[in-house]
């Protein structure tokens, strides 16, 4: 990312993302909004290693394995919300490939 407004801009998808994915289905259950707001800061900064939906993926399952159940986020069950990811950051023009 090059400017703040990239890194707004990135940090408002991440968002977006991890929070219409809600793996632990918390929202609707009465929980703060800015819940997940630690492992998107942590997926902000794995940006510039976004290169594909795989790894986009594989960052997920990185950071949320890091902060809760690992045995809950491997790469593989975190293909649709990294592919949603993926496809965000490169319609922004946000990832180094775009």
């Amino acid at each position: 990312m090059r400017t703040r407004e990239d890194f707004d801009a990135a940090l408002l998808i991440v968002a977006s993302v991890v929070r219409s994915w809600d793996p632990y289905r918390l929202a609707g259950s009465g929980a703060p909004p800015d819940e997940f707001d630690a492992e998107i800061a942590k997926m902000v900064s794995c940006i510039p290693g976004i290169s594909n939906a795989a790894t986009a993926a594989a960052a997920l399952a990185s950071v949320f394995s890091a902060s809760f159940e690992p045995e809950l986020f491997s790469p593989a069950q975190c293909v649709a919300p990294g592919q949603e990811l993926f496809a965000k950051l490169s319609a922004a023009g946000l990832l180094a490939s775009a």
